[in-house]
C-alpha cells in the first residue's frame, strides 16, 4: 500500500510542477505584455453590458464604462424589462453621461438564456457607425484604458476577437477567499492562442467578423454567450488574442450558497458546451482528492505503528500541496503586475490566491459530481435546462 501510494504521488507531483512551470510561463508572458506597445487603432465602438438586478456596488462598477479613454463609443445597458431594479440607476448614469449612451429593454427571453438574449438586443440597437463590438459585465470594474486596449489589438487583420478574464478580489473572509482561488487557475489558463477563448464579461470583436462567422445563429438557443462565441470563432478558423493588460478586477461579495450555486453553474455549463474540458478534469481533481484521502488514511493507520512512516506521509501530501501554493504565488505577482491600482488589496490578501489553492480540487470535485446529476441551473432567478449548446428551455422564472 505504501508503495502504491508513493507512485501515486509521484505522478501527482509531476502534475503539480508541470502546473508549477505554467505559472512561471504565464509570469514571462505578461512582463512581455506589459513591454509592448499598444497599437493605434481606435475605430468607433458599441460597448454592450447586459444588467439585471442591484448588485453591489452596481453604480460604480457602469459608471466605469462609462469614463473610458477610447475616442468615439457608446454606451449600451441592457435590461430585461424596464422593471427591474437595475433600470433606475442606468437611467440616472445615463442622463449624466457625458459620452453617448442609452438604456435598451430586450423583453423576456425565449428559448435563450436572458444574457444572450440582451446581447443580441444591444448588437441590433448599436449605432451604424461603430466598426467594433466590446461585450463587457455589469458586476466589473475595469480601468479607463479598457476598452481601448482591448479594441486596438484588433490592429491586425489577422486577429478576429480579443479577450480578457476577471479576478476576484476578496472581501477578507474566507469563502470569498475561495472564490478567487477558484477562479484563479482560468486567469493563468491563456495565452497560447490554441487556449484562448471569448470570455463574456471582455471581449472585443469587429463588427464585420460578427456577422461573418453567423453569431446570432450561434447564440440562437444558447445560455454561454462565450462558449459559443469562441465555438463560432473556432469553426471559422479565426483568431483569439488574449489581453492580460485588460484583466478586470470584481468585488463580488459571497456566501457559502452563492459560492456552491455560482461555482456548480460554471462547470454545468462547461460539461454541456466544452465536455472536452469536462472529462479531463475528472481525471484530474478526483485524481488529486484521492491521493489526498489515500494518504492521510495510511498515515491515520500507521499512526501506532510507526509514526515516522505517518510523518513521512503527510510530509508527501505537504510537499505536493506547497507545489499549488507557489503557483498561486505567481498567479499573484502576475495579477499585482496587471492590476497595479489595486496592489494594496492584493497585498492584503495575499493568502487567496496561495494558501487555499490547495483547496480547490476539492471544491471542484464537489461541483463536477454536481453536473454530472442535472442538466438544470438557475441564473439570476431563472431556472434553465440546458439540453444541447443549440437548445435551451426557460423552466421558470422569477
Amino acid at each position: 500500500m505504501l508503495t502504491l501510494f508513493f507512485v501515486l504521488a509521484a505522478l501527482l507531483a509531476v502534475q503539480g510542477l508541470i502546473s508549477f512551470w505554467e505559472g512561471r510561463r504565464f509570469l514571462g508572458f505578461v512582463r512581455r505584455r506589459l513591454r509592448q506597445l499598444v497599437p493605434d487603432y481606435a475605430p468607433p465602438t458599441t460597448l454592450i453590458c447586459p444588467c439585471k438586478g442591484l448588485e453591489p456596488e452596481l453604480e460604480t462598477n457602469l459608471r466605469s464604462l462609462l469614463e473610458q479613454d477610447h475616442p468615439d463609443y457608446e454606451v449600451l445597458f441592457v435590461l430585461a424589462g424596464a422593471d427591474d431594479p437595475a433600470h433606475a440607476v442606468c437611467r440616472r448614469l445615463v442622463e449624466s453621461s457625458r459620452i453617448p449612451a442609452r438604456v435598451v429593454i430586450a423583453g423576456p427571453p425565449e428559448g435563450r438564456g436572458e444574457k444572450v438574449n440582451n446581447l443580441l438586443a444591444g448588437v441590433r440597437e448599436a449605432r451604424p457607425a461603430s466598426e467594433v463590438f466590446v461585450f463587457a459585465d455589469s458586476d466589473g470594474r475595469p480601468g479607463p484604458a479598457w476598452v481601448r486596449t482591448l479594441v486596438a489589438h484588433l490592429a491586425d487583420p489577422e486577429v478576429a476577437a480579443t479577450s480578457t478574464f476577471r479576478w476576484y478580489i476578496p472581501d477578507g473572509d474566507f469563502v470569498s477567499g475561495l472564490q478567487s482561488a477558484w477562479n484563479a487557475p482560468a486567469v493563468t489558463y491563456q495565452g497560447e492562442e490554441k487556449r484562448n477563448f471569448c470570455w463574456g464579461g471582455g471581449t472585443a470583436l469587429r463588427r464585420k467578423t460578427f456577422y461573418e462567422i453567423n453569431v446570432p445563429r450561434y447564440w440562437a438557443g444558447c445560455v454561454s454567450d462565450d462558449y459559443m462565441l469562441t465555438r463560432a470563432l473556432r469553426e471559422n478558423k479565426r483568431r483569439i488574442v488574449y489581453v492580460p493588460q485588460c484583466l478586470v478586477a470584481t468585488h463580488q461579495p459571497t456566501n457559502w450558497r452563492r459560492l456552491l450555486e455560482w461555482t456548480t453553474r460554471q462547470i454545468l455549463i462547461t460539461r454541456v458546451y466544452r465536455p472536452t474540458l469536462w472529462w479531463p478534469a475528472w481525471g484530474i481533481y478526483c485524481f488529486y482528492c484521492g491521493v489526498f484521502v489515500f494518504g492521510f488514511g495510511l498515515a491515520l493507520l500507521g499512526l501506532k505503528e510507526s509514526w515516522l512512516t505517518s510523518l513521512v506521509l503527510l510530509l508527501t501530501l505537504g510537499a505536493i500541496a506547497a507545489l499549488a501554493v507557489a503557483k498561486g504565488a505567481f498567479r499573484l505577482l502576475s495579477v499585482s503586475l496587471l492590476l497595479p491600482e489595486h496592489r494594496e488589496e492584493l497585498r492584503r490578501t495575499w493568502w487567496s490566491p496561495t494558501l487555499q489553492a490547495p483547496l480547490v480540487p476539492w471544491l471542484m470535485t464537489v461541483n463536477l459530481i454536481v453536473s454530472a446529476l442535472t442538466r438544470r441551473l438557475t441564473w439570476r432567478g431563472i431556472t434553465y435546462e440546458l439540453r444541447s449548446p443549440w437548445e435551451t428551455r426557460v423552466v421558470e422564472s422569477r
